[in-house]
């Protein structure tokens, strides 16, 4: 197993401790000037220097001052794995702290029965796995068009399910909207608990994937690239803090392309920190505003024809050919123009 950490600030080997003791190897995404040492032999530590020696003209693959820099973990995670290994991706600010949840986390990916997600609207409330959270609370990306109407989902016709990727939950400090945390529900949740410790996620229904707590195989990890963001698209105003979120519809589309097991539940994290919610809800904004129109770019993409048996790296430069080619809107359109250079860096990079 190898756990991939971004961070700008530090890592604390006392968060981590269970990992550590299962044997797990880290690498760490320095994403400050260099100032990370960690002086531990399970511990690998990679800076912008690093970034910069390895990948030359295709660096801009890897974004800079946010926590979509993991994707460089994710590359080297790849070069050092074996086949079917399992990849953690964990926040500098997560507590592990069950003693078994390594564990639990291969059992995450395990073949096994599991409930199945049984809901009237495409985009399914990851927070209906929950018990006793308040039904009008939803998780940071989640698109306002799709509130209005919403019914808590069932967890019904259990079948067998061998995932290749799990989207793992948490305690305290939820990741919600910015902007909800004014008006809407309580969002710290130091007890929480799940109804179900796993549930399959329908093929055709999307998640908003917040990339703290993700636990996937090898395979995958082209496929699991988190977009760049803080991109201007307009004086004052950037694309900022939905990396984890497009990057997660992408993800979810192309994996049910492949007919491959999408799964949410546990095992959970304790998510200890939280940002500050004035400055996130600039970043956020403009994103509020052109969800539904990027969620449609990616169902377009879904619905063209794609070579039987294609890689996850193959589809994910066909869906860049495909945005390449596509128009947004005046807000949208000059970051798919960034996105999409990136996205080609990206899969240069596994090239190679």
């Amino acid at each position: 197993m190898i756990c991939v950490i971004p961070s700008a600030r530090e890592v604390r080997l006392d968060y981590l401790e269970p990992l550590i003791e299962a044997g797990c190897r880290f690498i760490v995404v320095d994403d400050s000037p260099g100032s990370i040492e960690i002086d531990h032999p399970q511990f690998s530590v990679y800076n912008h220097g690093h970034q910069d020696r390895d990948l030359g003209e295709l660096v801009h693959a890897i974004p800079r001052r946010n926590g979509a820099c993991r994707n460089y973990g994710f590359l080297i995670a790849w070069r050092q794995s074996d086949p079917g290994e399992i990849i953690v991706a964990l926040d500098d600010d997560c507590l592990v702290d069950s003693h078994d949840w390594a564990s639990a986390a291969e059992a995450s990916l395990s073949d096994a029965v599991r409930p199945v997600v049984q809901t009237e609207k495409r985009h399914w409330n990851v927070l209906d796995l929950y018990s006793g959270i308040e039904p009008d609370a939803y998780p940071r990306g989640f698109p306002y068009s799709e509130r209005l109407g919403y019914k808590p989902c069932d967890f019904a016709k259990p079948r067998q399910s061998k995932p290749m990727f799990n989207l793992g939950l948490w305690q305290n400090v939820f990741d919600v909207n910015a902007i909800d945390k004014l008006e809407g529900p309580e969002y710290r949740h130091p007890d929480a608990q799940l109804q179900e410790a796993s549930v399959v996620v329908p093929n055709g229904s999307l998640v908003s994937a917040c990339s703290m707590n993700m636990i996937f195989r090898r395979e995958l990890i082209p496929a699991v690239y988190q977009l760049p963001m803080a991109v201007d698209v307009m004086p004052g105003w950037k694309i900022d803090r939905y990396g984890d979120i497009w990057g997660g519809f992408i993800t979810k589309m192309l994996m049910d392309l492949k007919g491959h097991d999408y799964t949410v539940g546990g095992p959970m994290i304790s998510h200890l920190k939280e940002g500050n919610s004035i400055r996130n809800i600039w970043q956020e904004h403009i994103c509020h505003l052109v969800n539904d129109e990027f969620i449609g770019l990616v169902d377009g993409f879904a619905e063209l024809d794609q070579p039987q048996n294609a890689s996850y790296l193959e589809l994910v430069a066909h869906f860049t050919d495909y945005l390449s080619a596509t128009k947004g809107s005046a807000l949208l359109d000059g970051y798919l123009q960034h996105l999409t250079r990136c996205m080609d860096a990206w899969v240069k990079a596994f090239e190679k």
